[in-house]
């Protein structure tokens, strides 16, 4: 399994640590339920990926399950945070952060805590 829950943060947060590659059935399996349980009857939800060392990219049926996803529930969360050290994440998170109705952010994974506290927050 790709993704491995961050428990402790509250109900409204979907949080989810990226371990290996990314595929379109731990979407499937792992991030689509998990979103959907969290934005049941229209609740607003909180979306927290550390995409850390542990994190060694998305597979091709990974990136289109993530577009699907962010089209689904585009207005679902109030928040979305990454935790990432790698370039490309940051960047993509800074270009379409303001395409989102929702507050964006990348943290590097030393600032992992205050990732957390802000998106909890």
């Amino acid at each position: 399994m790709a993704f491995e829950p961050i428990d402790g943060l509250g109900d409204n947060v979907v949080a989810l640590k990226a371990v290996g590659r990314v595929s379109a059935e731990d979407y499937r399996d792992v991030l689509t339920p998990a979103v959907q349980r969290a934005t049941a009857g229209g609740r607003k939800a909180r979306l927290l990926l550390d995409l850390g060392d542990s994190f060694e990219g998305y597979d091709v049926g990974a990136m289109f399950a993530d577009a699907g996803l962010g089209a689904g529930h585009l207005h679902s969360f109030e928040k979305l945070a990454v935790i990432t050290d790698t370039d490309w994440v940051t960047r993509a998170a800074h270009l379409f952060g303001p395409l989102i109705p929702s507050e964006v952010r990348a943290f590097p994974s030393a600032e992992s805590a205050a990732a957390k506290e802000w998106v909890a927050g």
